[in-house]
């Protein structure tokens, strides 16, 4: 099936009536009509824009979890059929490339939100419209945090800039790693140019881009960068870390300078109860929200993760212990997406994608990397989650305070989709891949069958068959 993307030929807005009357519809699309792209107005731009960041985490929500699963701090025992998303099957990390809802849906959401953003950079530089330099800026944001998304899954992938470029069409070998990087920072540093500060987590920001910038640094062991990056959004006047831990997690959380990007989804008019994250993560019966709604009770955490939370940890009001059925034992559920604990009434679906929290602890593990143990940021995250400082001595070396910084992310992060990148920084993802009875090609994931049918020339990853 061929993807849809904004303009010149295929585009995913609902027009229902003239353009002038209804061009509001145009940051809320549906694949139904195409039009020219000299019917576009500079004027409809921003909702071009908002219609871009509505395609990043795709139709499926399944996109979201799928590193946590596949990494070590969430237990998953949901079935389901083959080619539809099995989290049972990311847990034993053994991704079927027929699989179209957990996998597929991550590669084609990355890419319709793409052939998006190409559009809108495309249509504002060729007619050298400054007046628009924000919305470039968050186009140029959004094409690279989407192919961060990409490279981390796949390595490398086939770059699109054209406005209507679909990548499988264009019958052409994948760029290389380094290649997509390349791409990556020359969005970002011109993005980074035109961004404003932040002011609402619903739209990239300079500080969510520069956030965004050293985690990637970090990833690729480039930490002179990550450390710069890092200590730039810390040291914004914009942003700051709450003290409510919770908030982060609300959709209405008015005041908070933490959450620097989340993806929204809503209002559900119907069953939001079982939108979003909620059922997959949340308890089983006898737990019932107010409304009723109960999880699926099949996923849970690491033991072990649970019990490295400290007494007084804010961050464990987001725990809940409850016997499963499914597991014939007590075991710790997350509460982080949960309707009943965080969003109260909003029908609206929160997925968190960059929070200040992260620059905190980039600073400091680049410190621990460096040979040093500087308790200085670690400290003040603790500080913000109702636990006492640690002192240097706390530590026998750096390499110590560095497996400090790695419990500390898995109980900051959780659930928010970084783990597995964190495994593989950390040097546990082969390790953990072995224990699965997976090979080590299998840090990667495959690129989804239809994709290569379309495209021959596209290389499928080693370790999987087409």
């Amino acid at each position: 099936m061929k993807r849809r993307y904004f303009f010149p030929i295929h585009i995913c807005v609902f027009f229902c009536c003239i353009f002038s009357s209804c061009s509001k519809m145009l940051d809320d699309p549906y694949p139904d009509m195409s039009i020219g792209e000299n019917q576009i107005r500079p004027a409809d731009i921003p909702l071009l824009v908002n219609g871009a960041y509505s395609k990043i985490q795709g139709i499926s929500n399944q996109t979201y979890p799928l590193f946590d699963i596949y990494a070590d701090d969430v237990i998953s025992i949901q079935g389901g059929t083959s080619t539809m998303f099995n989290p049972q099957s990311y847990e034993a990390c053994n991704v079927n490339p027929a699989d179209g809802f957990g996998n597929g849906s991550y590669y084609n959401s990355s890419y319709t939100a793409i052939g998006n953003a190409n559009f809108i950079i495309n249509f504002i530089r060729s007619r050298d419209l400054s007046s628009l330099n924000k919305e470039l800026g968050e186009a140029l944001a959004i094409r690279a945090f989407c192919y961060y998304r990409l490279v981390q899954a796949y390595s490398g992938v086939v770059i699109t800039l054209g406005p209507n470029e679909d990548p499988a069409e264009l019958k052409r070998p994948k760029n290389s790693e380094e290649e997509v990087y390349a791409r990556i920072f020359t969005d970002l540093t011109d993005a980074e140019k035109l961004l404003p500060s932040f002011t609402t987590a619903n739209a990239m920001s300079k500080e969510a881009l520069q956030l965004l910038r050293a985690r990637i640094h970090l990833n690729r062991g480039e930490r002179t960068e990550a450390k710069k990056y890092a200590e730039l959004v810390i040291g914004s006047s914009a942003t700051a870390l709450s003290a409510d831990f919770t908030s982060n997690f609300r959709y209405g959380n008015s005041g908070n300078k933490e959450m620097l990007f989340r993806l929204i989804e809503g209002p559900a008019v119907y069953g939001y109860d079982r939108a979003g994250m909620f059922p997959l993560f949340s308890p089983g019966l006898p737990y019932r929200r107010p409304t009723g709604a109960t999880g699926n009770g099949q996923t849970w955490l690491n033991p072990d993760l649970v019990n490295a939370y400290e007494p007084g940890d804010t961050r464990a009001v987001m725990l809940k212990e409850q016997f499963a059925s499914s597991a014939g034992k007590v075991v710790t559920f997350l509460m982080k997406f949960s309707t009943d604990t965080v969003q109260q009434s909003n029908a609206f679906v929160v997925y968190p994608m960059i929070r200040l929290s992260e620059a905190y602890l980039i600073s400091a593990e680049v410190d621990a990397r460096d040979g040093v143990v500087n308790v200085a940021r670690y400290n003040e995250l603790r500080q913000k989650r109702n636990l006492p400082g640690k002192s240097t001595a706390d530590f026998t070396d750096a390499n110590d305070f560095l497996n400090e910084i790695e419990w500390e992310r898995r109980r900051e992060f959780v659930g928010e989709g970084l783990r597995w990148q964190d495994m593989k920084r950390f040097g546990k993802a082969v390790s953990w891949l072995t224990s699965k009875g997976q090979p080590d090609t299998k840090t990667l994931l495959p690129f989804p069958n239809s994709e290569l049918v379309r495209n021959p020339k596209l290389e499928q990853n080693e370790g999987y068959n087409l």
